[in-house]
């Protein structure tokens, strides 16, 4: 049992590890680099969330390349990871590579990591997420906090009128083709600490067993990480930043510019459209004379008909 000395050492270290993840987001908005983030990993506190966050979760106590699960999460466990982080010594494990059913009969791989690595995942996602959520574009909805399929229709619902363009674009196997040196170069541009970011690296080289079979890396996040998806939302936060200055370039002057080609066929359809017209005015008229010569020879027949019967 802790002591009321120790306990008040307790709870300043935990609010010592708030304001420092609170104050990550603040940075980051400045435009400056961030260090000391593997240093705040050796706090743990912020393990402790880490397993609290997502020791409840299906698949939690599902089983990597080792016999190692989330189950049995202990201070003694923290202390050993935290130390194998400090002294250099803690190697990830290839993930077991597994494939789920699609809807469209296709199969899609899900990467399946060991208990402490998942861990280590959830801990650096927390850190990356305080640094990444503030400055993502709110026009971005997935696997975000508080964000989804419906917030995106809402935003559309309320923000979107006199929609002209729409640019649809569909990345194929994009999880698995994200370019390790970009994303590194990516993270850098935030990022100063380069122990984090070896950290990040090892992750993304760690590999995957497949039918037992080791497999390297060379790109790609694994599909099913803790993770990957806040590493794919850097990646593509880079693709936002350039549609908006895409969008920007349009949405200039009082007036959208005129397409030139458009404009040509707009013309071209507008002359047609006339000529339809005035043959269709000509062949109308022309019925209707070709009508009232029936009508004249159809009386004068009549009128014939019956001065012969005088």
């Amino acid at each position: 049992m802790l002591s009321i000395n120790e306990n008040e050492v307790v709870l300043m270290l935990a609010e010592t590890v708030i304001r420092r993840l609170e104050a990550l987001g603040t940075i980051s908005q400045q435009g400056k680099r961030l260090n000391g983030l593997f240093r705040l990993m050796e706090n743990p506190m912020l393990w402790h969330e880490a397993y609290a966050n997502i020791y409840a979760n299906h698949g939690a106590l599902t089983k990597g390349v080792d016999e190692v699960t989330l189950d049995g999460f202990s201070q003694q466990r923290v202390a050993s990871i935290i130390a194998q982080l400090r002294a250099g010594t803690y190697r990830f494990k290839p993930v077991r590579r597994t494939y789920i059913q699609k809807a469209n009969g296709k199969k899609r791989p899900l990467g399946v990591s060991s208990g402490d690595d998942k861990l280590v995942q959830e801990v650096v996602r927390i850190i990356l997420e305080r640094i990444y959520e503030p400055i993502f574009k709110d026009t971005s909805h997935g696997f975000r906090p508080g964000h989804s399929p419906h917030t995106a229709l809402t935003q559309i619902g309320e923000q979107w009128s006199s929609i002209k363009w729409l640019v649809d674009m569909d990345i194929r196997d994009y999880f698995t083709t994200i370019n390790h040196e970009l994303l590194m170069g990516l993270l850098a541009r935030k990022i100063e600490d380069t122990r984090f970011l070896r950290l990040i690296r090892a992750m993304l080289d760690a590999g995957y067993l497949e039918e037992w079979t080791y497999h390297t890396t060379y790109s790609g996040v694994p599909q099913g990480s803790i993770v990957s998806p806040v590493l794919a939302n850097i990646y593509l936060h880079e693709l936002d930043l350039f549609m908006e200055t895409l969008k920007d370039g349009f949405n200039q002057g009082k007036g959208r510019k005129k397409n030139p080609v458009y404009k040509r066929y707009c013309g071209k359809i507008e002359r047609l459209r006339k000529k339809w017209d005035t043959l269709k005015g000509k062949e109308e008229r022309n019925a209707e004379t070709h009508h009232r010569r029936r009508k004249v020879t159809h009386l004068s027949q009549q009128k014939g008909n019956d001065l012969c019967r005088i």
